[in-house]
């Protein structure tokens, strides 16, 4: 088999995404029809460059999902002349949190569709959360009741966005309501506001600065997280903005009044078109 350069970007971005892509979101990063996507990643799959799911493992999830398998590594290890040895890649996507990890991929491709599609905006990086749970950070923080407690914090992603002069970080937390209201205030909010003032955050990032971005399944939802963050946070809730995973899409997720911010009665954007 030949390898084309989309190959090539193909195998770059399983790896990039945290080590998996789903079929729809290939086809919407590469391809412009389906048929054309299959056909691709079945030659990439029969020539050992990308797994897939087996009948078992597809009970598991509705997407059809890849990953690369060693030879698939190493292709992409080569193209930075990095032996395999050294490479650190994803050898089979989390099974137990599949759902979850696909959400974040979904988030992070309506960020760089909207991002190419808007020559105002450039994505200057993207952490992928792989890294953080590699790499992570403790931070400490103050209770409501005083106590002192120590988290560590592995944001979704972190992503810098430039517009024109201005530099946005922006760190990602995709929420499927599985932790309750207490446990979002002491486990997310509370932590998340003390990490981006810290001094770990600043030492590893530069600066302290940056929004927190929150992705969950529905209005109900939503409403409950901001009333809890500005409950717990008071005026610092406003590092927060909420929306819900069917308004966030590449036409609506950079410039569409889509967000709630912590402290704020209605809708906004994440960014002002630049006149």
């Amino acid at each position: 088999m030949r390898l084309t350069d989309r190959d090539r970007r193909i195998l770059e971005a399983i790896h990039t995404h945290d080590g998996f892509l789903s079929d729809d979101q290939v086809q919407q990063l590469f391809f412009s029809g389906r048929s054309q996507m299959l056909l691709r990643m079945r030659l990439l799959f029969h020539h050992g460059y990308i797994n897939r799911p087996n009948l078992r493992q597809r009970m598991g999830t509705a997407r059809t999902i890849y990953w690369l398998t060693e030879q698939g590594a190493a292709f992409v290890a080569g193209l930075s002349g990095t032996p395999l040895r050294d490479f650190s890649w994803r050898r089979e996507p989390r099974w137990a949190q599949l759902d979850h990890d696909i959400a974040v991929n979904d988030v992070r491709i309506a960020v760089t569709r909207a991002y190419q599609s808007n020559d105002q905006f450039r994505l200057r990086s993207w952490i992928s959360s792989g890294e953080f749970w590699s790499h992570p950070d403790k931070v400490e923080f103050r209770l409501p009741d005083g106590r002192l407690a120590k988290r560590y914090v592995r944001p979704d992603g972190y992503c810098v966005v430039q517009q024109g002069q201005y530099t946005s970080r922006l760190l990602w937390e995709i929420d499927r309501s599985t932790e309750d209201n207490h446990r979002w205030a002491h486990e997310k909010a509370l932590p998340s506001v003390a990490y981006v003032l810290s001094d770990v955050y600043r030492l590893r990032f530069g600066y302290n600065a940056g929004r927190w971005l929150v992705v969950t399944t529905g209005d109900r939802r939503l409403t409950n997280l901001k009333a809890t963050t500005e409950q717990a946070l008071g005026k610092h809730a406003a590092m927060f903005m909420f929306s819900t995973f069917d308004r966030v899409n590449a036409k609506a997720i950079l410039t569409a009044p889509i967000w709630l911010q912590g402290n704020q009665p209605g809708p906004t954007a994440l960014f002002n078109l630049l006149s």
